[in-house]
């Protein structure tokens, strides 16, 4: 087995390629990958040894970014919650997150939601215990990230993202998810 010759771990040299992605453009066809390497700093060699192909790069670069996202937004939930508490705490993270790491949102925001996402599965969680207390409409999975979700990375995809917008989106969410 070869020995690496890079001193910095994988993970390091990752999340640089993903900020250098996210930097250079909304999409891996229009760079090229000595391009790429030259603005995460670092050797070509290396970049082809993480990443052997664009595609190969491609999966890597969204799941460093959803991992990301994950982590921030999926982070352990206080115990006893209230439905509104929960979303709000959920939100919270979202606006924290987007405004935190605006680029690594924009981007995520970008890109189509897998129907096996954390934040699908979430939303699935949360839909079904709305429905069960008669809180929530009720809505799917899919639905119920589709209105959270939708609205958000529209503000993402435009940079339109602010303080002050994302409290507005929060409450019109929260009201379009509520049985009233």
């Amino acid at each position: 087995m070869a020995k690496r010759r890079s001193p910095e771990p994988v993970s390091v040299i990752e999340d640089r390629l993903l900020r250098a992605s996210v930097a250079l453009g909304d999409s891996l066809d229009s760079i090229s990958m000595p391009e790429l390497a030259a603005a995460a700093q670092i050797a070509v060699g290396t970049l082809y040894r993480i990443a052997p192909s664009k595609t190969a790069l491609a999966v890597l670069l969204n799941a460093r970014a959803q991992a990301q996202f994950d982590r921030h937004v999926f982070a352990p939930f206080p115990a006893r919650l209230s439905l509104e508490e929960r979303f709000r705490l959920m939100w919270s993270r979202l606006a924290e997150f987007a405004l935190q790491k605006a680029d690594i949102a924009a981007y995520l925001a970008r890109k189509p939601m897998a129907s096996d996402s954390a934040f699908i599965k979430a939303s699935a969680i949360f839909a079904r215990d709305g429905a069960a207390t008669g809180a929530l409409k009720p809505l799917s999975g899919e639905e119920l990230a589709a209105i959270v979700w939708g609205p958000l990375s529209a503000l993402l995809r435009n940079h339109a993202c602010s303080v002050e917008s994302l409290k507005q989106l929060e409450q019109a969410a929260w009201d379009g998810l509520r049985h009233t």
